[in-house]
């Protein structure tokens, strides 16, 4: 039982830690965007 919990617990742990990292490259992402548009460059038409 303490096992399955601390699994349990673990799995969670996990799952927020790809969350903020999927976060974070989407922060990144934006970012890099919003400088291409300063350069007149449409991040949209890049591929």
């Amino acid at each position: 039982m303490e096992q399955e919990r601390q699994r349990a617990q673990q799995a969670q742990q996990e799952v927020e830690q790809e969350r903020q990292r999927a976060q974070q490259a989407q922060q990144r992402a934006e970012r890099l965007a919003e400088y291409l548009r300063s350069q007149n460059i449409d991040p949209d038409q890049l591929m």
